[in-house]
């Protein structure tokens, strides 16, 4: 899913473990979860339907702009409509409002990844030929690149850097669609 907030903020929905993202559970689901997790855990034979139902309880995407803290419910009656809610306190617009209320309950510590893609001819739908998407807690910055030596001088610095503090749990680098260098911290234990 892509959607824009009204403040201008771009929602890109095409990958896992986003930080503004979480799925919810209604509270009358909250029992049918644990019965099913019951289930899983007496070695049923029908595992894959109870993990499938436990998806479908999680069903509804929520959403929260980094940029002004408002946050968008998927509608339960059609999930490609997005109900928004505006932070407010006490009826009035509030500024301050915690723009992270759907990351890990790791906070900043969570283990994220480290992707990066080089393409020799510029794409058209991208302003540079070099690209680092780190999905972190944390921010970094420098992560566009038209020069490939300072594209890949920077990628393997914020590897050994984030893989030296436990930050990650992979690590991929394309170079013209081609994986040049692949890293699991599962493969390097």
């Amino acid at each position: 899913m892509h959607f824009l907030c009204k403040c201008g903020y771009r929602f890109h929905d095409s990958t896992d473990c986003i930080s503004y993202k979480g799925r919810i559970i209604a509270d009358q689901d909250w029992n049918e979860f644990w019965d099913c997790i019951d289930k899983i855990e007496k070695s049923h034979e029908n595992n894959h339907a109870i993990y499938e139902r436990i998806d479908d309880l999680f069903r509804l995407n929520l959403y929260q702009c980094p940029s002004c803290g408002r946050v968008f419910i998927e509608n339960p009656e059609n999930i490609s409509q997005l109900i928004r809610f505006t932070p407010c306190l006490e009826g009035e617009p509030e500024p301050d409002v915690n723009k992270r209320l759907l990351i890990s309950l790791h906070g900043e510590k969570w283990k994220g990844h480290l992707y990066a893609d080089w393409y020799d001819e510029k794409p058209e739908w991208c302003d540079c030929r070099g690209m680092i998407y780190p999905t972190l807690n944390i921010q970094l910055d420098d992560l566009t690149f038209d020069d490939y030596e300072s594209f890949e001088n920077r990628f393997y610095e914020l590897f050994e850097h984030l893989k030296g503090l436990r930050l990650i749990s992979y690590a991929i680098l394309n170079v013209n669609r081609k994986r040049t260098f692949m890293w699991s911290e599962k493969n390097n234990e």
